[in-house]
């Protein structure tokens, strides 16, 4: 269980047995008061998309109320910020990149156009009738149950993944972002017209735009460990940048934050007492 100091209580279960190829984590979240206004919990792109169900008062997402009782995150390339209120109260599943669409039998350019498709829209999917068997329990973990039923049976009819795809991720993965769409199209033998084909068809993202997402978040990750004089130009030079501000502009555009508002975002969350100052409002698609 994490409880942030948004105020959002958090619980994330790990998936089993053959969904484990599927899907990241099964989670469930309440809002608390912070005392503090109304914050905002981060939501960071990662390539992957989600499928979340609401059972309270309509949550706002980019300023925007949620689509639904139940919805479809699409794969996005910016952080989304979600209010967290004291009536808050979500269940969602995390998809691995490039696996969450064949599950719902749609496209994954459509989804990450629409961003947050609502399950009216879905068109092999019938998520509102779920939602309405999740909403007649009331323990976490026995939703969580129903959820993995429910996936197992998607996941027999499914598309089967592409082995090609899975080594781009798992290559660009390793190198953190790093390198070039031509140095990845050698490494494993493909033509880049290929790749591009492959990324567009079952991430919905192109290859360029998945290895963004993995540089700034390994960025993030990098600022929560540094600070000091020099320390941000060392963190652009780590994440795989020639410079600071090419490094700058790309973290600004995926986050919504400059990497210096987003290490006070940090200490913030770190410091029991709250923020010194307000923090900017990041009204933009699951960590801090």
């Amino acid at each position: 269980m994490r409880r942030p100091a948004t105020g959002l209580t958090l619980h994330q279960v790990r998936p089993r047995g053959p969904l484990r190829v599927v899907v990241q984590s099964f989670w469930w979240a309440r809002g608390e008061a912070a005392g503090r206004g109304e914050p905002l919990e981060l939501l960071h792109p990662d390539g992957g998309l989600g499928m979340v169900f609401d059972f309270a008062t309509p949550p706002r997402r980019e300023a925007r109320h949620g689509a639904g009782p139940a919805w479809v995150d699409g794969p996005s390339l910016r952080t989304a910020g979600l209010a967290v209120t004291a009536d808050l109260a979500l269940l969602g599943v995390r998809f691995l990149p490039g696996r969450g669409a064949a599950l719902l039998g749609e496209a994954p350019e459509r989804l990450a156009e629409a961003g947050l498709l609502p399950a009216a829209a879905l068109r092999r999917r019938a998520l509102a009738t779920l939602h309405e068997r999740l909403r007649e329990i009331d323990d976490g973990m026995a939703r969580v149950a129903l959820l993995e039923r429910e996936l197992l049976g998607w996941l027999r009819q499914s598309e089967a993944p592409s082995p090609l795809l899975g080594a781009a991720l798992e290559w660009q993965r390793r190198r953190r972002g790093q390198g070039s769409v031509a140095e990845l199209a050698e490494a494993l033998s493909v033509s880049q017209r290929q790749l591009q084909r492959q990324f567009r068809r079952h991430l919905g993202l192109s290859p360029k735009q998945y290895a963004r997402t993995l540089r700034v978040a390994h960025g993030r990750e990098l600022i929560k460990r540094t600070a000091g004089p020099g320390a941000l130009a060392e963190v652009a030079y780590d994440a795989g940048y020639f410079d600071q501000a090419h490094f700058v502009h790309d973290f600004t555009a995926v986050t919504g934050l400059t990497p210096g508002e987003y290490r006070r975002h940090v200490r913030w969350r770190e410091d029991e007492r709250g923020p010194v100052a307000p923090l900017p409002r990041v009204l933009l698609s699951h960590q801090p």
